[in-house]
């Protein structure tokens, strides 16, 4: 399956007529990392005690906490009737995380699809997808990719740079639109209104590289910051070649990933100005199987560039009135550049250029103690390529010509949302929304949403019922042979959730929703040579429970989750590459305020693949267990040093396919030496 309006390569070749049809770590070595963090965990020393990290809060702390990627503004979170985690940044740089994927590997409900290429997949909830069900944000800015309206989970964020990362599960189109059905996922960056000097660089095996920087002043009123991270990362991930990589590919495999970042931030009184760069730059080659086929696995390039700049407007109009605007522009393109695949005569070039304006207005009027008003209007106004350009190089040998401008596509959406919120006695929230949007593709969509949170004592309780929908996007409509007459996905959840504060540094979330999903778009082969295109195949069925528990005593700090997920297609039939068990659980011991060691397992039930693996001689890919190390100084007198380990016994695990290969080999053990120095101690 192709990510981002990629054109099936059986087509091309058609069209082009005369084309034809680190090694692993020591084991020695990985013991001894785990003994030294068996040994870390026995000894004894000054407890940290982290202001910063909300495991460490107490649950009347936790209901004070500010929540803003719920509904566009700033809540408490105990009012919010959605399930919500906070990744924090001492939780990124104590389990050391080095993507977005891992960061959210831990939490639960999360299930993945990694081809160890151009992207990983994120399936949240239950319900597999290409990354278009869950919408993403920097900085309250919606990144996802414009022609698909998926987004990268891979190490293209510059993690050094993050305040927290916000994650709202279930539907939230009514604040946010197409594309919040499963879920948001909102990178909060740090202030540019603090003084920061730093900068870490990173080393390890299959090749990884990384470096990243931050430097940031303000003024003595705290008036006027400015903020400038960057960020690089380079690396392999694994050895995929001949029979590490189960004999998809030869040993001319050249995979690799080259990811860039830059961050800036001026805040000045009630304006904010942002702009958020990302490159990522990876082969395709995992995309087709060469062995024994007409592709290559050397010479591709996937080029991908995403701008987002922004200019905030946050104003206190009086007591009971703000106001919250933003201008902002996304442009997301693949650049000329690209190679999406090679073959045994030819190169084929790709180009695909997207842009999107927008403005966005929210005003929050709080008329007294019990009630209050959140209102929105949006006006969008896009031009997404119909289809991607493709261009032809003559031989093997020679680079693709540059591909020409593609049509463009002109659409402009209107949105317009409320959300009333009650207090309807102490500490009884009952909040509600609609919202209405008319666009010049899908025209009209009312959408809306109801939710009710209770706290008593040291427990909540929460009950919510919320819509949300997704438009199909120009990929959708032209990927493979392409259909015209897609309908959006438009999807239902009912979510029930407890959580209980036994003691202040024991708290457990209990949590059971029904997700119900109509129109489900999903891939359809229409002949046995690979051909395909995209179908609305009719309702996914969701039901699913969660249960998490965070302990926090001392020097020891835990979190340990299960996730039990049971996704139907309207036959009945099991939804393939989704788990019905996951579980992961993570433990830190901190011996002072530097000396840190985390070890962390995320365990994945057996799953069904969509395609029959030769290998195993069957449609399911195995259960799996892993671990992961870290052993952190961090920021003693302003010195960082960090070992990481990442699959730490080196187990030989898979992930599902919906490609030619059959399966997807994960990474053997990968270990990660970073070092860095901070002015600010």
């Amino acid at each position: 399956m192709c990510f981002y309006g990629l054109t099936e390569p059986d087509n091309v070749l058609k069209i082009m007529g005369k084309v034809k049809t680190t090694g692993c770590i020591k084991m020695a070595f990985r013991l001894l990392i785990f003994g030294l963090s068996m040994v870390l965990f026995s000894l004894s020393a000054k407890a940290q005690k982290d202001s910063t990290d909300i495991y460490d809060l107490t649950l009347a702390e936790l209901s004070k906490l500010q929540i803003s990627s719920a509904s566009k503004i700033s809540q408490n979170i105990n009012e919010i009737p959605s399930t919500i985690f906070i990744i924090t940044a001492t939780r990124i740089k104590e389990r050391g995380y080095l993507t977005l994927e891992e960061a959210l590997s831990d939490l639960p409900g999360f299930q993945f699809r990694n081809i160890l290429g151009m992207n990983s997949y994120v399936f949240q909830r239950g319900i597999p997808n290409q990354n278009n069900l869950t919408l993403i944000l920097v900085d309250g800015v919606q990144i996802n990719e414009l022609n698909s309206g998926g987004f990268y989970a891979g190490g293209q964020y510059n993690l050094s740079n993050v305040d927290r990362i916000e994650v709202i599960y279930g539907p939230s189109s009514v604040a946010y639109g197409t594309n919040a059905v499963a879920g948001i996922i909102n990178i909060i960056t740090k202030s540019a209104r603090e003084k920061k000097t730093g900068i870490n660089v990173l080393a390890g095996n299959f090749k990884t590289t990384a470096g990243d920087f931050v430097y940031s002043n303000v003024n003595k009123e705290k008036t006027f910051g400015i903020s400038v991270s960057g960020m690089f990362k380079r690396s392999d991930k694994a050895d995929l070649k001949g029979a590490a990589g189960s004999n998809n590919w030869t040993s001319l495999l050249d995979n690799f990933e080259n990811d860039y970042a830059l961050d800036i931030k001026t805040e000045y009184k009630e304006f904010t100005l942002g702009l958020n760069y990302i490159l990522k730059q990876s082969s395709t080659a995992t995309n087709y199987k060469s062995v024994g086929t007409i592709y290559k696995d050397f010479g591709s390039l996937w080029n991908i560039q995403f701008i987002n700049s922004y200019l905030k407007y946050n104003k206190s109009i009086s007591e009971k009135l703000s106001l919250s605007a933003v201008l902002y522009n996304r442009n997301t393109t693949v650049l000329r550049n690209s190679v999406y695949y090679v073959v045994d005569t030819a190169r084929i070039g790709y180009y695909r250029p997207n842009n999107l304006m927008g403005l966005e207005n929210v005003l929050n009027y709080k008329a007294n103690r019990f009630f209050s008003l959140t209102t929105g209007l949006t006006f969008e106004f896009d031009q997404l390529a119909k289809q991607a350009s493709l261009s032809v190089s003559p031989s093997l040998e020679d680079k693709p010509p540059r591909p020409a401008d593609p049509e463009m596509l002109k659409n402009y959406l209107l949105s317009v949302f409320a959300e009333p919120r009650f207090t309807l006695v102490r500490n009884l929230f009952l909040s509600g929304g609609i919202r209405f949007d008319y666009s010049s593709v899908y025209e009209q969509v009312f959408t809306p949403r109801a939710g009710i949170s209770y706290q008593f004592r040291k427990h909540l309780m929460r009950i919510s019922y919320a819509e949300a929908f997704r438009a199909p996007k120009p990929w959708d409509f032209a990927d493979g042979l392409g259909n015209s007459s897609l309908l959006p996905e438009k999807m239902r959840s009912l979510e029930l959730a407890f959580t209980f504060s036994i003691i202040d540094k024991i708290k457990i979330d209990v949590v059971g929703y029904k997700n119900f999903l109509l129109n489900s778009i999903t891939k359809e082969l229409t002949d046995t040579i690979g051909n395909y295109r995209w179908v609305n195949s009719g309702k996914i069925n969701t039901y699913g429970a969660e249960f998490s528990i965070r302990v926090e005593f001392g020097k020891f700090k835990s979190t340990l989750n299960y996730t039990y997920t049971q996704s139907k297609s309207e036959p009945g039939v099991f939804v393939p590459e989704i788990s019905r068990h996951c579980g992961n659980v993570s433990m830190t011991y901190s011996f002072n305020d530097n000396i840190k060691v985390n070890l962390r397992a995320n365990y994945v039930g057996r799953r069904q693949n969509p395609q029959f693996i030769a290998a195993t001689n069957s449609f399911n890919v195995d259960p799996y267990f892993i671990l992961h190390s870290t052993v952190s100084l961090l920021n003693y007198k302003g010195i960082t040093v960090q070992v990481s380990v990442k699959n730490l016994l080196n187990t030989t695990y898979y992930h599902t396919s919906n490609r030619l290969p059959d399966r997807y080999r994960q990474p053997q053990s990968t270990i990660l030496l970073t070092a860095g120095y901070s002015l600010n101690k």
